[in-house]
């Protein structure tokens, strides 16, 4: 993507004034953009507007608007990653239930903050929009998996995870859930890798109502239940002892 050592595209001359393009100030604008009209308003020469160059001069960097929206939704994805580890590691090493709470609330907390950029990494797919395959996308979000799926490795050796009866499960599930490693390279046994798919599954469905304002019809303040429905998913997947 980034042609030198450094992921920092070169400076050019533009008119007579040295514009510096960087990853970061691509990124910036194309979050801009993206706050202000959705992911439609990432496009190229908009972005080469704002950065004031021409977009002739702007595709000697990047091959168009999948690489421009791949480098947005790469950054996004790192820094709820970087969001949820710093909640993470802001508990004792061993204290697996806290992580798992701070690492939620912490992913709750990012997506309120950032609804735009929660909906272009779990929203409906961008339309003609195709992430490349094992890139920068793929390296985001499994940073973000292995944070989760490390609190849930520690819960399972400390025999704090509960855990379903494997006999419950079917076989065919069963070997969807034991076919590859976690995020992470996390190797976990069914019953424990089905309480992680419940846990993520139940957790980015509630934020993605609470973040749509889908609860707003029947409530004036929707956070004591989302917290209330977070509490039960804690409930479910920790033991008291």
């Amino acid at each position: 993507m980034f042609t030198n050592k450094n992921d920092r595209l070169t400076s050019f001359t533009m008119q007579a004034t040295r514009v510096p393009l960087t990853s970061h100030s691509l990124v910036g604008v194309c979050r801009a953009l993206l706050n202000e009209g959705g992911p439609e308003a990432v496009v190229v020469r908009e972005v080469a507007r704002r950065l004031e160059v021409t977009a002739p001069a702007l595709y000697k960097h990047v091959e168009g608007r999948d690489e421009l929206l791949t480098l947005l939704i790469a950054a996004c994805g790192n820094e709820v990653a970087d969001v949820c580890s710093t909640a993470r590691d802001s508990c004792e090493p061993g204290d697996h239930p806290g992580q798992l709470r701070a690492a939620t609330e912490a992913f709750r907390g990012w997506a309120l903050a950032n609804r735009a950029e929660f909906g272009l990494i779990y929203g409906t797919p961008i339309v003609g929009y195709e992430a490349p395959a094992e890139g920068p996308t793929t390296q985001s979000s499994q940073r973000f998996g292995a944070v989760f799926a490390g609190i849930y490795l520690g819960l399972l050796s400390t025999g704090r995870l509960r855990l379903v009866d494997r006999a419950t499960l079917a076989p065919e599930l069963i070997d969807t859930l034991e076919s590859r490693p976690l995020p992470g390279d996390h190797q976990l046994p069914a019953e424990a890798a089905y309480q992680f798919a419940v846990g993520w599954h139940r957790l980015l469905g509630m934020v993605s109502v609470e973040v749509a304002g889908h609860l707003d019809w029947m409530m004036n303040d929707s956070s004591a239940f989302v917290q209330a429905q977070l509490e039960s998913l804690f409930d479910e997947m920790v033991t008291s002892h």
